[in-house]
């Protein structure tokens, strides 16, 4: 079985030398790298390429004279590429041990699985950055993003809509039949819109729990003066009536009994407007429900938005969020609070206890 690495470069000379001699510990001789240089400048990783490419000979190399982004750099690839797998890798992913053979594994384990994805961790906090994609309401989020890598949520395989194509494996006989990358395309949505085809495809894009890998998330492409607002419209005008909204159903596979017979007071500070409809097909009850204007903000500080007398409310929140990492930065006020029935949901499918920040 032979794989076909792809990977798309524009980046430092710091970035992809600590990218490529890491990646190369894992590579099988009887494998390929395609190394794509998207019309990049900088002449310390120019210099390293070319030498990297007449030292190894599992590597090819290709200098394109324009930049071209993410899609074509990778189509170019795919129509030179000679493995029985193609695996898309970004260069600010590092591998742990083990984590391309589980992947393939899994991959080949079933006709039926067209694409692969392992957990996707961050370097920085050694919290989960992807698992795969969870859509809501004209947004995709990274499932189960800031979890704790721990979590029992995450220790089994899962089919998903979408995968992310910052590290993904799929069959190269898939990629022929349903096509490769939308050039349309610049660095935004081309991966989530190739493995959605997949999925709509009839084949399974599966999320692999054991095989582990380090993304730096952003340091791969540059997204500057592209406007990614057309392309998600791009996106979603193609897609919207074929994907499904799966965010309740990750959302109740996290529910407690004790969760469903409560009453809740909500604090908002999501940006989406469908959570009245969510929780009513969660079944959660609620009292009251709040929604703050400081939704928009990355950091959310609960002393600046809840006076004094929440922190001795009698009853139970429930925190509404985009990802609950907005209101991570709230250690004292949730210390003070002292209610280990308060929960969160946010947009990427978690379902915690409040004090799940804090321990």
């Amino acid at each position: 079985m032979t794989c076909s690495y792809i990977v798309a470069i524009d980046n430092t000379y710091a970035l992809i030398s600590n990218f490529l001699q890491q990646l190369l510990c894992h590579v099988k001789e009887s494998d390929e790298i395609i190394l794509i240089d998207d019309a990049c400048n900088i002449f310390d990783t120019l210099v390293f390429l070319d030498n990297m490419a007449n030292k190894y000979k599992q590597i090819r190399l290709i200098h394109l004279k324009q930049k071209v982004g993410f899609g074509k750099a990778n189509n170019i690839g795919i129509s030179i590429a000679n493995g029985e797998t193609i695996i898309f890798i970004n260069t600010d992913i590092f591998l742990e041990s083990k984590c391309i053979d589980r992947m393939l594994d899994l991959l080949w384990s079933s006709k039926k699985i067209g694409a692969v994805q392992p957990l996707l961790v961050y370097p920085q906090t050694n919290k989960v950055q992807s698992t795969g994609h969870v859509f809501s309401d004209y947004r995709s989020g990274q499932l189960f993003s800031m979890r704790k890598i721990q979590d029992v949520v995450l220790q089994q395989n899962g089919i998903r809509q979408a995968l992310t194509m910052a590290l993904c494996a799929v069959k190269s006989n898939v990629i022929e039949e349903i096509g490769g990358f939308d050039e349309y395309y610049y660095n935004s949505h081309e991966g989530l819109e190739l493995s959605l085809k997949i999925t709509l495809n009839g084949y399974n894009c599966c999320f692999c729990s054991n095989a582990i890998a380090y993304h730096c998330s952003g340091g791969a492409r540059k997204t500057a003066l592209n406007d990614i607002s057309k392309q998600k419209a791009h996106f979603y005008h193609k897609w919207y009536n074929s994907i499904q909204s799966d965010l309740v159903k990750y959302l109740s596979s996290q529910l407690k009994l004790d969760y469903q017979g409560s009453n809740y007071f909500i604090l908002d500070f999501s940006t989406s407007n469908k959570w009245k409809f969510i929780l009513k097909q969660l079944n959660i009850h609620t009292v009251q429900h709040q929604k703050f204007q400081e939704r928009f903000l990355k950091n959310i500080n609960l002393f600046y938005c809840l006076p004094y007398s929440t922190l001795n409310y009698g009853g139970n929140f429930l925190f509404l969020c985009d990802n609950m990492s907005q209101l991570s930065g709230n250690y004292k006020w949730i210390l003070l609070r002292e209610q280990y029935k308060d929960i969160i949901m946010d947009l990427d499918g978690n379902l915690v206890p409040l004090n799940y920040l804090i321990y």
